[in-house]
C-alpha cells in the first residue's frame, strides 16, 4: 500500500523552482495582489487542485493563470516528491475579483493524478 501524500507542497516547490512569481500554498498571504495560489480542493483517488492567479490587471491575471496551468499540464511528471503524476484542467479558467484586496483573479481546477493520492 502506498501512503497518502499531500500534493500541495510538491506543487508549490514545482512553481517556485520554475517561475519568478510569488507563490502561496493553501491561502494567500495578507495583502498579496500579484501571485499564484495553489490549494487542495478535494478528490478521491486523485488530487483536485485549485489554482488562483492574482494581479492588478485583469488580462494579466488570466494570462498568468493560463501560463501556469499549461506549465503544470506539460511538466507534471517532473514534480519532485510525487510518483507517476500527470495533470489536466477540469474546466476553462474563470475571471473574478477579490473583494478584500481589489485585485483581479483568475482561477481553475486541475486534476492531478499521482500514486500517492
Amino acid at each position: 500500500m502506498i501512503d497518502y501524500i499531500d500534493s500541495i507542497p510538491p506543487v508549490f516547490r514545482f512553481f517556485k523552482a520554475r517561475t519568478d512569481l510569488h507563490v502561496d500554498a493553501n491561502t494567500f498571504q495578507s495583502n498579496i495582489t500579484d501571485g499564484l495560489l495553489v490549494r487542495s480542493a478535494g478528490g478521491v483517488g486523485f488530487t483536485r487542485i485549485q489554482m488562483i492567479f492574482r494581479s492588478k490587471d485583469e488580462a494579466a491575471a488570466m494570462a498568468g493563470l493560463i501560463s501556469c496551468m499549461n506549465m503544470l499540464e506539460r511538466e507534471a511528471a517532473a514534480i519532485t516528491g510525487l510518483r507517476g503524476s500527470w495533470c489536466e484542467r477540469e474546466g476553462n479558467p474563470v475571471p473574478s475579483k477579490d473583494e478584500e484586496t481589489g485585485a483581479f483573479e483568475a482561477w481553475v481546477y486541475m486534476r492531478l493524478e499521482h500514486l500517492e493520492a
